[in-house]
């Protein structure tokens, strides 16, 4: 307000704004649907929720650069928004140099839980049979191809994380699927993913 203004009760425009810098507190939205999958998979024992470093939380900034200090998962809400189905986490970050403002845009990376004997696979392995289902093409012990049914649980960067289907040390074919077919003899060789420049 400026000097000389009339100033009421309840009014809308604040007198002042205070606001804390460092530490500085960022509120990261959680879909409901995301909530209870990570629920399940904790109760079904499918990830370990221990370690010292659950609770850390990693920022990306509007620039896509890393955020250098890490910041601590403080609670999560208990009421969803019914606009976005989605309730908040509220993670604590330092903020020495006031590189976080309010109003900020970034992206938190939240450590939910780690799965001991996850196969991640890339997703270029993975097609589709006539009904939509993902399947992967293995090279068994003798040299022949099998197709595998798969139940996928999500996208982790370029891979897919693989639910059911495949066992470790399983050899899938990831090039050259187009020119082989279930029960073909081949010779396998190691997969080289392209190096990002």
């Amino acid at each position: 307000m400026t000097e000389g203004a009339l100033v009421t009760a309840q009014q809308p425009a604040p007198l002042s704004v205070i606001q804390q810098l460092d530490p500085v507190y960022v509120d990261v939205p959680q879909s409901t649907a995301e909530m209870l999958r990570l629920k399940r998979s904790l109760e079904g024992g499918r990830l370990n929720q221990g370690g010292a470093g659950q609770k850390k939380v990693k920022l990306l900034l509007e620039d896509g650069s890393a955020y250098p200090f890490a910041g601590t998962l403080q609670f999560r809400d208990v009421t969803v928004d019914p606009t976005t189905a989605s309730v908040i986490l509220r993670v604590v970050f330092p903020n020495p140099k006031s590189d976080l403002l309010p109003g900020m845009y970034v992206r938190a990376v939240v450590r939910e839980g780690i799965k001991e004997q996850a196969i991640l696979i890339p997703q270029q392995a993975v097609s589709r049979d006539p009904k939509g289902d993902p399947v992967a093409l293995v090279v068994d012990a003798g040299g022949k191809v099998q197709q595998r049914m798969l139940v996928l649980d999500r996208a982790i960067g370029d891979r897919w994380l693989v639910t059911t289907g495949l066992a470790s040390g399983d050899r899938v074919i990831v090039e050259g699927m187009q020119k082989v077919r279930p029960g073909a003899s081949v010779k396998a060789v190691p997969f080289e993913a392209a190096k990002s420049k």
